[in-house]
């Protein structure tokens, strides 16, 4: 693969913590991590253990290059933000996206926490949980699915937050996942125009190239 169509953000030759039975069958993989440090692991399913002598047997590295070749199922995640979670549907071909948890390390949690809050220059809180419907939460591999962009933004009576994609019929029941803030503004950042909207407010707009219209509050 040419560095003029190198997908990913990070370097080529960066490292990569991977499943070693991955590199024998990448059918294997279920899903991949992207850390707050930009570094990625991609996994078969199997997370990191307290005992050092396992994690040196399940996992291995590659250079970020390598494992695209490997699995180019990961080059679609190439805008994903980092703290961010994304599992493998191999039937549908398509990722579902998560905020990573908090990890083990308390006191880096509370560094990490801190200059998140420190960059954030919208309203609100960048680790705020938002609701959005499930098709803006999943990226698929087919070069022909619709693009993903956010009808609505709905800051309900409680002060909570729902995004709903233009896939989803008006007057319809739909599934939500749950992103924070920081990761729904940056994979959709206009809806950062609207993030002063008051409690009960309801932003729609016709077209993903349209400007956003108060319908509701």
């Amino acid at each position: 693969m040419s560095s003029e169509n190198w997908p990913m953000s990070q370097d080529p030759e960066s490292p990569v913590i991977i499943s070693r039975s991955l590199v024998d069958d990448p059918s294997n993989l279920a899903f991949v991590v992207l850390d707050d440090d930009g570094d990625w692991f991609i996994s078969d399913g199997n997370e990191f253990s307290e005992d050092m002598e396992e994690n040196k047997d399940a996992f291995g590295a590659l250079p970020l290059r390598d494992a695209v070749e490997l699995i180019p199922e990961i080059a679609v995640l190439a805008g994903l933000p980092t703290g961010m979670a994304a599992d493998w549907d191999p039937e549908r071909r398509t990722w579902l996206l998560s905020s990573v948890a908090d990890s083990d390390d308390d006191e880096e949690d509370l560094l990490v926490r801190a200059a998140r809050l420190a960059a954030w220059t919208h309203p609100g809180s960048p680790l705020e949980e938002v609701q959005v419907s499930t098709e803006l939460a999943e990226i698929s591999t087919d070069p022909a699915a619709p693009a993903r962009a956010v009808r609505q933004v709905v800051r309900e009576a409680d002060g909570s937050w729902l995004l709903v994609g233009f896939q989803v019929p008006e007057s319809e029941d739909f599934e939500v996942e749950a992103l924070e803030m920081e990761h729904a503004v940056t994979l959709y950042p206009d809806v950062a125009l609207v993030l002063s909207a008051a409690p009960g407010q309801v932003y729609d707009r016709p077209s993903a190239d349209a400007p956003w219209e108060l319908v509701e509050g």
